[in-house]
Parts: C-alpha cells; sequence; structure tokens
C-alpha cells in the first residue's frame, strides 16, 4: 500500500497547530464540549491557504436571554439575520479575520446569502444558518471560519480571544425587534407553504415580489442568487386573473397570484422579457428567504418536478403516455424501454414518472424542451407515433392529475392548451386571454393555409 507522507505530515502539522490554538484560547465562547476526537477535522481544524495563510475553523457560542422569546419554528431566520448583518459589519472593514481582510479568495466566507433554508444543499460553502449555525434556546451557535498570516499558536489564540468579545458586544446590540422580525418573516413563509392545499394552490406569487437575480462567483445558481441591483421590476397580478387575498401567521394580509392544482398555466412573451425569471422564482418558493430577497412570498409546493430534455439510459422505464412506437436501436415496448433515449424520450419519462408518484406541480420552460414532446407536427405525426403534451391536454386531460407551468414563445399549440395564462410586457405580467387566443390562432392557421395554396399554385 502506497502512504503520500506529506500529506501525513501536513496532517499531524494541522492537528498539532490545532490543538496547540485550543490550548492558548481563554474566551468562554469557545464550545469545547464539540472538540472532540470525533469531530476533529470535521467542526474544528487548521488548513494552510494557497497564498500561505492559516485558515483556523472552530465552533462558539454567544448568549442572548431574550432568544427565549423568539417562536422556534423561525430561529433559523433569526440566526441567518444575525450572520447577515455579522457580513456587513465586515464590509465597513471589522471584523477581518472573518473575512481575509477582504481578499477575493475568500469570497465563500463574507458573501451575502439571502436564503434562510433550502431543500438542496446548493451554497452549503457559504456561511449561513446551518446545522452549524443556529438558536437553541437562549445560546447563538456559530462556526467561524477565520483567516490568520502568523502561525504562531498564542498570536492566533489571543486574537481568536479579542474577535469573540468584540463579536459578542456586536451580537448583543442588534435590536431585538430585527431577530423576532425575521423570526416572524420565516414563519409566514411556512404557514403560507402548510396552507396552499387548503386553498386549491400549488403555487402563491405575491404582488411586488422582485424575481430578477444577482448572481457572483460563488452564488451562481438562481436558488442562492441575491436580489438584483438597481431597476428590478415588482410582480403585479393583472386584474383580469382576480388576484386572491391569503392571511398571514401575523395577521397580515397580502394579495397575488394562485396557480390551481391541477391547472395548465402558462407564461409567454418575447426573448428576455424576465419568462424564465418568473419560472425559477417560483421554483425557488421552495425555499425561505430573508426580508429584501425579493421572493419571501413567493411560495411553491416541496412536492415539485421539472422536465427537461437531455439523454439518459432507460432500463425498462415506461414512456407510453407520450410514445405509441418507439424509434429504430430502443429494445422493448413504450411501457418497458431499453436503451439510450433521445432527448424527448428523457423528457416524457420525466413528465411521466411525476404523474405516476403524484407530484403537485410540474414546471416545464421550452427553452430547455424537445419541442416534438410538446406540440404536435405533421412531419412528427408520420414518422415519430409520438403524442405531444398539448395534444393529451386537450384530448386526455384526466391523465394528468399535476399542475403544470410551462413558459412559452413560439409553441403556439401549447398555450392554446393552457387554462389561464400571462405574457410578459417590458419585464411585467399582462393578462392572457386563452380563449381570444384560440380564435385568433385558427384564423391564423386559416389565412396560413391559404397562403400555403397560392404559392404552391404560382409554381
Amino acid at each position: 500500500m502506497y502512504y503520500n507522507n506529506n500529506n501525513n505530515n501536513n496532517n499531524n502539522n494541522n492537528n498539532s497547530l490545532i490543538s496547540e490554538i485550543i490550548k492558548n484560547i481563554t474566551t468562554p465562547h469557545l464550545n469545547r464540549k464539540l472538540l472532540t476526537n470525533f469531530n476533529k477535522n470535521k467542526l474544528y481544524y487548521t488548513a494552510k491557504q494557497a497564498d500561505n495563510n492559516i485558515k483556523v475553523v472552530l465552533p462558539f457560542i454567544f448568549k442572548r436571554d431574550d432568544l427565549l422569546d423568539l417562536n422556534k419554528n423561525g430561529l433559523e431566520g433569526s440566526t441567518a439575520r444575525i450572520i447577515e448583518l455579522i457580513k456587513e459589519e465586515i464590509k465597513r472593514k471589522k471584523f477581518p479575520e472573518l473575512s481575509g481582510n477582504g481578499g477575493k479568495r475568500y469570497m465563500e466566507l463574507f458573501e451575502p446569502i439571502t436564503v434562510v433554508n433550502s431543500d438542496l444543499n446548493i451554497g452549503c460553502n457559504l456561511w449561513r444558518a446551518d446545522a452549524y449555525n443556529f438558536i437553541s434556546d437562549d445560546n447563538i451557535y456559530l462556526s467561524l471560519k477565520m483567516i490568520y498570516g502568523d502561525g504562531a499558536p498564542k498570536t492566533i489564540a489571543r486574537n481568536i480571544d479579542e474577535l469573540t468579545y468584540k463579536l459578542d458586544d456586536f451580537i448583543q446590540k442588534i435590536p431585538y425587534k430585527i431577530l423576532e422580525k425575521e423570526n416572524i418573516n420565516t414563519i409566514n413563509q411556512k404557514d403560507l407553504r402548510s396552507k396552499l392545499k387548503d386553498l386549491g394552490l400549488v403555487s402563491f406569487v405575491g404582488d411586488s415580489s422582485k424575481p430578477a437575480r444577482e448572481y457572483t462567483n460563488v452564488r451562481r445558481h438562481y436558488r442562492i442568487a441575491g436580489p438584483k441591483k438597481g431597476i428590478n421590476v415588482a410582480f403585479e397580478t393583472p386584474k383580469e386573473l382576480t388576484p386572491i387575498a391569503v392571511e398571514l401567521y401575523d395577521g397580515n394580509i397580502i394579495t397575488g397570484l394562485g396557480i390551481k392544482e391541477r391547472e395548465i398555466y402558462i407564461i409567454t412573451g418575447r426573448n428576455a422579457q424576465g419568462k424564465t425569471t418568473l419560472l425559477e422564482a417560483i421554483d425557488s418558493g421552495r425555499d425561505d428567504h430573508l426580508i429584501g430577497d425579493g421572493r419571501e412570498y413567493i411560495i411553491t409546493t416541496k412536492n415539485i418536478s421539472k422536465a427537461t430534455t437531455g439523454c439518459m439510459q432507460m432500463y425498462g422505464q415506461d414512456i407510453s403516455l407520450f410514445f405509441e412506437k418507439l424509434p429504430k436501436g430502443i429494445k422493448g415496448t413504450p411501457k418497458e424501454v431499453h436503451g439510450t433515449a433521445s432527448g424527448s424520450m428523457t423528457m416524457a419519462y420525466q413528465i411521466q414518472k411525476a404523474l405516476s408518484t403524484g407530484v403537485d406541480l410540474i414546471l416545464i420552460d421550452e427553452d430547455n424542451s424537445a419541442v416534438n414532446l410538446l406540440v404536435s407536427g405533421l412531419l412528427s405525426s408520420w414518422f415519430e407515433g409520438v403524442k405531444p403534451l398539448s395534444e393529451i391536454i386537450m384530448n386526455e386531460r384526466e391523465k394528468l392529475n399535476s399542475a403544470f407551468i410551462i413558459i412559452t414563445s413560439s409553441l403556439d399549440l401549447l398555450t392554446a392548451s393552457g387554462d389561464r395564462g400571462i405574457y410578459l410586457e417590458n419585464h411585467e405580467a399582462k393578462y392572457l386571454n386563452i380563449d381570444k387566443f384560440k380564435e385568433e390562432l385558427s384564423n391564423y392557421y386559416l389565412t396560413l393555409g391559404k397562403d400555403i395554396r397560392l404559392n404552391r399554385n404560382k409554381k
């Protein structure tokens, strides 16, 4: 067996350094109960950085008696707000150890994040409310990642003592009302999500919500991206769709757009109008957000699925809802497929699986879809044996036990199959009259047919 002696030496040096640092720390805020052999290199450790600085990770406790007054169901919101307030101080050049003096290589340590909690592991590298940063009873548990240039254990320990006293002083001075407000904000979102079923909804898009996002090098996914700086057009429900009013946990009433159970909801419009951004915000409605994120009252069921094109290996999957026959090279039957699936077959499987498992809501974006699975065409009806989603909606609606939110821009047949819809113009939501659209589409096809025949006769 081959052993990397250099790695072993580094680990030994790191273990020795963290042990020496701990021996010299005197602050009562160090959570010594967690400093066990089992937690070493997990909850506490040192690591030499590429710039030769030393990263020191240790768990700490800060106490505030008034935390006992906070509602336990929203404690992660209060925790997240404390962390973000510390980050704001870091931007003011305070607590430099927590940011590596603001160095770009250490952005993960101090990057703002307005997501309170998420069902995905996105952003786990950022400092946020989680299993290591939380409030319990009158204690605030924080895992601090500190950067030091001097590797002398006594010097680092002394700096850690000074840092924790300054942090404790700052935390004690945070107004209770700020923590309480964020606590209630988190509970409001959880409570509304729990009420969706009783309201007959799968999603609620609150008026004045701001879906547009700002991305950074360490927040590249829309679920953790922050609110867009500058102009960010607020969502307002078109009056023709009759905004619904819902009461929040704290008694306040807000209005917004409700997406109903088993509804086919269309979002359409020209390019670069915010269609995908709105769909991503609805998808992000599974998460809880801090005040100021812009998506606090975009609330969506957690029982959600997305269908996209792609490629996968099938081992007996069922796509018979959409496929009446299989193309050459694919073995089995539509009910039991074996082989490398095409983009449309992959998407068909995703939708059919979601329907069979009782998913509340399925999200589809035309830009990421297999078009032949969504709408019918003359050539596809000749060659492929595919029954598109638009046809199933029109003729076999009883097979669709989930709601759909579908982004379209050029798939007119799919748009016409919707129950309700909006179109985005200048990033604002406008009422889409589906019945009127169907009538105009019918006239459009009649005119198109005449033009085709005239052109043929000219030849």
